[in-house]
């Protein structure tokens, strides 16, 4: 597709982040939006190529912060195909996620994979790289056993490697030496989570200066309330208490959907408790993510591994939205705000992607709304 041909999205209904624009319409031009807004407001330019939503919503594509998988492949062994397969369902920004229990070897190769992927038709999906650990507590998560304490070495051969692409890093702030290695990430513009955790929420909130900005998974492998509490019959303050009541840390959300990550009233108080603008949808999917045959069972997006319990989702974007709605009643607008822009804005990228405005780069979803993906464009190119 050519696009430096004028496109026009029309018989659309626009989400935009303050209010759905009926009988929308969409310019595309150099894979950016050229205008949006009501038929009777943009001019379609003579000769443009016309795409007919038939009615159903035009929204920003969703990013998704925190997945590992997708499609059979693990996202640091083929970060490019794990990319493509969340793509077709929605997915136009993802960032790459390493996992707490790779040896330090693992870890390296695996973000050098990542950072080779280059230039290829829809590799700008991947937008950077989340490192979940390995400097998290060995209490919290699925399978903990390579799970070591900060090394400056470690972490300096990373950024090393990677730099600036890594956007996110999630770690566990009560440990010896996470204070130097959040400086030394906060000079890249990393966003800091805090995630497998038992912080308390002053040395939480002193990290929130250094960078840190996310809950990782909300009420889940996220540390527990501290028991025995210091008086009886009191319940104290532990990583998600603190994450909540924080006006300026986002709240990471897994929304399955039988609430298996997260109990669907445990979603609805997150979402009431932090607000639309402070919840950020995420899949923490595995690498059956995506694959034929995962829409069955009592738990079809989920993983549970014998002897270990649940470890990660086999969720797609547009089924964690679409859960999420329902869990928590929220409409279009809040759903896309929750998937698209606030982790665009987290990730410091919302200037270019996250929100259906004049100017951002044209990567769209059209959906119905019931959030079933119609088609998706990446940059103006509607992916195949």
């Amino acid at each position: 597709m050519n696009e430096s041909r004028i496109q026009a999205i029309v018989n659309a209904r626009l989400v935009t982040p303050r209010s759905i624009v009926d009988n929308g319409v969409v310019l595309i031009e150099n894979g950016r939006i050229a205008d949006c807004g009501p038929r009777a407001t943009v001019t379609l330019p003579e000769g443009a190529a016309l795409i007919d939503a038939g009615n159903q919503y035009v929204g920003p594509g969703f990013i998704d912060i925190h997945c590992h998988g997708g499609g059979g492949f693990w996202s640091w062994e083929e970060p490019y195909l794990f990319a493509l397969s969340h793509l077709k369902h929605g997915t136009t920004g993802i960032l790459p996620t390493l996992v707490y229990n790779q040896s330090r070897e693992e870890m390296a190769q695996g973000v050098r994979n990542i950072m080779q992927v280059g230039e290829r038709p829809y590799s700008s999906a991947i937008v950077g790289i989340h490192m979940e650990g390995p400097f998290i507590n060995p209490k919290y998560g699925a399978i903990t056993s390579p799970i070591r304490p900060v090394d400056p070495e470690e972490y300096g051969e990373l950024l090393a490697i990677a730099g600036d692409t890594i956007k996110v890093w999630t770690l566990a702030p009560e440990l010896p030496g996470q204070a130097d290695f959040a400086d030394a990430a906060a000079q890249y513009g990393i966003s800091l989570s805090v995630g497998h955790s038992e912080a308390d929420a002053e040395t939480i909130f002193s990290f929130v200066r250094k960078g840190l900005q996310i809950g990782c998974h909300c009420t889940n492998a996220s540390g527990t309330t501290p028991s025995p509490s210091r008086f009886e019959g009191t319940r104290e303050v532990g990583v998600d208490e603190a994450v909540l009541v924080h006006d300026d840390i986002y709240a990471e959300v897994i929304p399955d959907a039988h609430g298996i990550h997260v109990r669907p009233l445990m979603c609805k108080l997150i979402h009431k408790t932090k607000g639309t603008d402070r919840v950020i949808i995420i899949t923490d999917a595995i690498d059956e993510a995506g694959l034929p045959g995962t829409d069955g069972g009592e738990y079809e997006d989920v993983r549970f591994i014998e002897g270990v319990g649940l470890s990660g989702s086999k969720l797609t974007m547009d089924r964690a939205v679409r859960n999420m709605m329902r869990h928590t009643g929220a409409g279009l607008v809040d759903a896309f705000i929750m998937a698209s822009l606030n982790p665009a804005k987290v990730l410091k990228l919302d200037r270019e992607m996250g929100s259906l405005e004049k100017g951002k780069l044209a990567n769209l979803v059209i959906v119905s709304e019931a959030i079933e993906v119609d088609r998706v464009m990446l940059r103006g190119v509607i992916v195949q």
